[in-house]
């Protein structure tokens, strides 16, 4: 009688599906798939649109002509290889001393991807420009926006606002009207006609009379299409207080080119009255602060000679900190400042017009990253057991040559 064979179990073809050299194979594929299109995306796209739809996504749609391919995204790959290196490279695997180098630098490769996952999950990313002399300790978004409602004291300064930020906004359709209370205010907000970008045309030119948008005080906001480049998009919208006394609404058109962008000025702001209490509305920036602040006291701009190009710019900074001692700071181009968890690098400068001996302005790209040394860390882990490796193996093929060579000497004797 011959024995019939027991199928394995779902958990045990799972774990072998996980564990096989094919799957890594494949992914590998997609992974090349994925970041060749993701590539060739980018002067088109942005560079930010295509990290979102090839690099940060479980899935995407590609089109080959009319025709729609469904493909796997960075984020889903990932994962599947680190399981994948996981489960294969470091359970499965029999555990020798000769494998210690390739299992130290297997787990040096995991350390690599799980830091690209903890960047995706909670990296921040944003910018902070001083004046000399100037001090903050707030960050701007490079793309996201918010609405502001401030209540102004009687010198009219905002010491709060009621915001209704990004995932608010992005979530409207252009011809979506949306309702809100502001708590303990006296009136409610209807926004209306959000776009991403866009800008308001007098009543009288070409361009309003293509848009079918309201009109108010001779403007009308006309959507425009997005650009590639985010961080250029000026998003705007409708908006009208309606004062719960009864009295006429208050209309206006919200627009982030109303906002000033160089670090001297203050954000423009449409300013309105309800029931004698004065307020003020903005579409700005998203901001947040870091538990710090900083001074500029000297930005040194040096440009190639006899061009406009900038050979050197780096940045003197005093960091302020409650109960610490003022702490002087150098940024350079390629020297970084960390601390805290935050990263200032030195990014850029302004205005772009500036004359000579014009006061210019220094532009730091703030990032907060959890992960941000782990890739450094891999690459030296993963060094680390490539070396024991590479030194094992050479030690094996000295041992094993002079085996030879000794053996081959004891049969010419013989």
């Amino acid at each position: 009688m011959s024995e019939s064979k027991t199928s394995p179990s779902p958990l045990v073809s799972l774990y072998r599906f996980f564990t096989s050299f094919k799957l890594a194979t494949i992914v590998l594929v997609f992974m090349t798939i994925v970041t060749l299109l993701g590539t060739l995306s980018q002067p088109a796209d942005g560079l930010h649109a295509s990290k979102l739809k090839y690099f940060h996504s479980w899935f995407f749609i590609e089109k080959l002509g009319p025709i729609p391919i469904p493909l796997p995204g960075g984020l889903l790959l990932m994962i599947i290889l680190f399981i994948n290196m996981t489960l294969g490279a470091l359970v499965k695997v029999r555990k020798r001393w000769k494998g210690v180098g390739l299992l130290i630098s297997h787990f040096g490769m995991l350390m690599l991807l799980a830091g690209g996952f903890v960047t995706w999950a909670f990296k921040t990313d944003g910018y902070m420009a001083l004046y000399e002399g100037q001090t903050s300790n707030r960050v701007e978004s490079y793309r996201d926006w918010q609405i502001e409602i401030r209540p102004l004291t009687e010198d009219r300064t905002a010491e709060s606002a009621y915001v209704f930020g990004p995932q608010f906004l992005q979530s409207m359709d252009e011809d979506e009207k949306v309702v809100v209370d502001v708590p303990g205010e006296p009136f409610t907000l209807a926004i209306e006609g959000y776009s991403p970008n866009g800008a308001p045309y007098p009543e009288s030119s070409p361009r309003s009379s293509e848009a079918q948008t309201p009109i108010i005080d001779g403007f009308r906001f006309v959507p425009e299409p997005k650009l590639p480049e985010v961080e250029r998009n000026l998003p705007g919208a409708y908006l009208t207080i309606q004062p719960q006394d009864g009295s006429d609404p208050i209309e206006t058109i919200l627009w982030a080119g109303s906002s000033r962008f160089d670090p001297g000025d203050t954000p423009l702001a449409f300013p309105f009255e309800v029931a004698g209490k004065p307020y003020a509305a903005l579409l700005v920036k998203e901001t947040w602060t870091v538990p710090f602040n900083l001074t500029l006291n000297e930005f040194i701009f040096e440009k190639h000679p006899g061009t406009t190009m900038a050979r050197n710019y780096e940045s003197r900074v005093v960091r302020l900190e409650e109960g610490e001692t003022d702490q002087p700071v150098h940024i350079k181009m390629n020297e970084p400042m960390r601390y805290q968890g935050h990263t200032f690098f030195q990014e850029s400068y302004g205005p772009s017009d500036a004359k000579p001996g014009e006061p210019m302005f220094s532009q730091f790209a703030v990032a907060t990253n959890p992960a941000d040394q782990w890739p450094l860390w891999a690459l030296v882990v993963t060094s680390i057991g490539l070396l024991i490796h590479f030194i094992y193996m050479l030690v094996s093929f000295i041992m094993k040559a002079v085996a030879r060579s000794k053996e081959a000497r004891m049969k010419r004797i013989a």
